[in-house]
């Protein structure tokens, strides 16, 4: 856990690669996303495991194939269409947490997540081993608050050298490479592209968008 301002009733979950860039790119153009579960229901869905689009879905979690496929999915939503979406570590951590309150951060919306103020930032990594994009993160959020703690001050620090060129160097950006997503790394690090952040509802187990 990264924390600024000390709060931890409030939690921001950043999952770079891939999770947190798809769920902003998505709610910057509809309102909502709910979590798929094991029972298959009418509406889009969106997903992967250990990187690879989830068999029977309708797009992987990749950002750049959400806004291919954008008016598509925007039509069917506007139509009654929930949209759906399941990662290997991002909806598991998100699920997993007790927090009041939980938002969705990433590269793309760092300066807007920023404005919650006082909240705790919880890296997701892959499958509880340490990724550093997810730690940088962090620390790109970071650069836009005051009062840190030492980790945070130390993921921004990381944050103010050339970021970009260590992320893509991560395990998990080689991976998406292998799997021919490399595209989707650059996209995520297009620093404070969009103006929204995902605040997830536990009892709806859902993602809605919120202007802060």
């Amino acid at each position: 856990m990264i924390t600024i301002n000390g709060d931890n009733d409030i939690a921001v979950v950043v999952d770079i690669l891939r999770f947190s860039s798809t769920v902003t790119t998505l709610l910057s153009f509809i309102d909502e996303i709910y979590i798929a579960s094991n029972v298959r229901e009418r509406g889009v869905y969106i997903g992967e495991k250990f990187g690879v689009k989830i068999e029977n879905y309708d797009y992987g979690n990749s950002p750049l194939e959400i806004l291919k496929n954008k008016e598509i999915i925007k039509e069917r939503y506007e139509n009654g269409e929930k949209v759906f979406i399941k990662t290997t570590n991002g909806t598991r951590v998100l699920e997993s947490l007790k927090c009041e309150e939980v938002y969705i951060g990433s590269i793309l919306n760092a300066r807007y997540v920023a404005k919650l103020k006082d909240f705790t930032l919880i890296p997701c990594h892959r499958m509880d081993n340490f990724a550093i994009e997810d730690f940088i993160g962090c620390g790109v959020i970071a650069k836009y608050c005051e009062d840190l703690d030492e980790s945070a001050l130390a993921a921004k620090l990381l944050a103010e050298k050339d970021y970009r060129e260590i992320i893509l160097k991560s395990k998990s950006a080689e991976n998406l490479k292998r799997l021919g997503y490399e595209n989707d790394i650059y996209f995520c690090l297009l620093e404070n592209l969009y103006n929204v952040v995902g605040k997830y509802e536990k009892d709806e187990k859902r993602i809605v968008r919120c202007m802060i």
